[in-house]
């Protein structure tokens, strides 16, 4: 299938490792991306797995990118606009940091 992947500064393959690393580097804040960015990568890995076989780690992963990536739209389009985000400056823009936390424990406890 032909997806239409979202442009993201993260330049990592689509694995739960990768998924991990980043997770912990936005909760410690030693991220070098945008949130924007990571959402944006999320949600190419949801698309990349659509129609692959995975293990349970993998759609562990899948799972919580999904969430990661709707959980970005629905906060940001409960404060603005349609109109209002696509005049913004998306990479300024952050999510709560427990919402992070507790993407990555849900990570941890497979």
């Amino acid at each position: 299938m032909e997806w239409n992947w979202n442009k993201t500064s993260i330049d990592l393959p689509y694995s739960y490792e990768n998924l991990k690393t980043l997770l912990d580097a936005v909760c410690k804040k030693e991220n070098q991306f945008s949130q924007v960015d990571f959402c944006m990568w999320c949600d190419n890995l949801t698309m990349a797995w659509e129609d692959e076989d995975i293990d349970d780690q993998g759609e562990l992963a899948r799972v919580i990118a999904r969430d990661i990536e709707c959980q970005w739209d629905l906060h940001w389009y409960g404060f603005y606009s349609h109109k209002q985000l696509m005049k913004m400056d998306l990479s300024k823009l952050e999510l709560p940091p427990d919402w992070f936390k507790e993407w990555i424990a849900e990570l941890d406890e497979k």
